[in-house]
């Protein structure tokens, strides 16, 4: 493996990144009409990573709205109070608040059929990645949740789920051009497989060397390829990261070190040589 990068401190980088001070005027409004426009920037970023944080003011939307009539029709339906009610609880936790709302989902969960609140908070953990969420996953019955995990492991290892959407391949979701649907989808597809690999390794971890051997292979037929799936390459090389961050294969970490890796962008070179670093840690 042919070490080109010059690595630098994290506490070098830092100290460059609290003194930016002066921000290009048109980088500022792009940041702007992204914001506005498109959820996953503003999610992702923090506002000096993204340059300028868009102001919001509710005030202007409801002053525009004030004069139409509006016509609400409720939906009483049992599964959507159900849904409403646990959404409501799951957006509102904290590190501070979190004994108190894990009381009241442990209630509903109580009260409630437990496949339809296993679905709804599960869904939801696919898409915020904090361990407060997953942590809800162990309020249930041990036989009833070690069944549920099992079979979305199961289904998720042998139909291939990790396995990328068409319209990443068909689009180098790096290059598009404007095209932010795409690659605001994109990001949610990338979250969603981080943060269910964090689920595996924390229920499965007695079976995750599968899954981490069955994306390895695929890493190995990306590159074969020959085709540039840098967005794709990266997105499975942090899965191995990850998973031998907290699970440990050797022989994984060395396979790896064959790679060639010359003609990778740094950026993806950079996650190899992390994954590399792992094997004396």
């Amino acid at each position: 493996m042919n070490d080109n990068i010059i690595k630098i401190e994290l506490s070098y980088f830092l100290d460059k990144y609290k003194n930016v001070e002066s921000i290009p005027v048109n980088i500022k409004n792009k940041v702007d009409e992204l914001e506005k426009n498109y959820n996953c920037f503003n999610s992702l970023y923090d506002p000096k990573m993204i340059w300028v944080k868009k102001n919001f003011v509710k005030k202007e939307k409801h002053l525009q709205q004030r004069n139409k009539v509006h016509v609400i029709i409720p939906d009483f339906e049992q599964s959507s109070v159900l849904k409403r009610k646990l959404l409501g609880l799951l957006n509102k936790l904290t590190i501070v608040n979190k004994n108190n709302i894990y009381n009241k989902i442990t209630e509903i969960i109580g009260a409630e059929d437990n496949h339809k609140t296993f679905d709804i908070i599960w869904d939801y953990i696919l898409l915020n990645d904090n361990i407060l969420y997953s942590n809800i996953l162990s309020f249930y019955d041990n036989t009833f949740i070690q069944n549920k995990i099992n079979t979305k492991w199961n289904s998720y290892i042998q139909n291939k789920e990790w396995k990328p959407p068409a319209y990443i391949y068909d689009n180098n979701i790096l290059f598009l051009k404007d095209d932010y649907d795409i690659y605001c989808e994109y990001i949610k597809w990338k979250k969603n497989i981080m943060n269910i690999t964090t689920i595996w390794l924390r229920f499965k971890l007695d079976s995750i060397d599968i899954l981490l051997n069955d994306i390895y292979n695929y890493i190995i037929e990306i590159i074969k390829e020959n085709i540039v799936y840098k967005h794709i390459l990266d997105i499975f090389l942090e899965q191995v990261f990850l998973i031998l961050s907290t699970h440990k294969n050797i022989n994984i970490i060395n396979n790896i070190k064959n790679i060639d890796i010359n003609n990778f962008n740094n950026s993806t070179k950079f996650i190899i040589y992390n994954i590399l670093d792992l094997e004396n840690k």
